[in-house]
């Protein structure tokens, strides 16, 4: 029914309400889960305009989606995970 299914993560306790959901409704449907995480921080927001490197927020967000994608992994779920820079206002 869904191949895979789109998991938007805030880095925040509240992202386990969510994954309580999706874990299921995967292991049900067979879908492939697809984690992403917007780091919204200053260095996020000009990273590729002034060729900066990760900032300890973006590499903090990047530890934390590869924690929950083992996580999943471990459970038996195919996971891949995006970790994406918001774009400026």
């Amino acid at each position: 029914m869904f191949a895979r299914i789109l998991v938007p993560l805030e880095h925040s306790p509240a992202d386990e309400t969510i994954l309580a959901h999706v874990r299921g409704l995967a292991k049900r449907l067979g879908s492939a889960l697809v984690l992403v995480h917007v780091a919204d921080g200053w260095v996020a927001r000009n990273i590729k305009e002034l060729d900066l490197r990760e900032s300890e927020e973006m590499r903090e967000d990047r530890a934390y989606l590869e924690d929950v994608s083992a996580r999943l992994a471990a459970e038996g779920l195919d996971v891949d995970a995006v970790l994406a820079a918001a774009e400026k206002k």
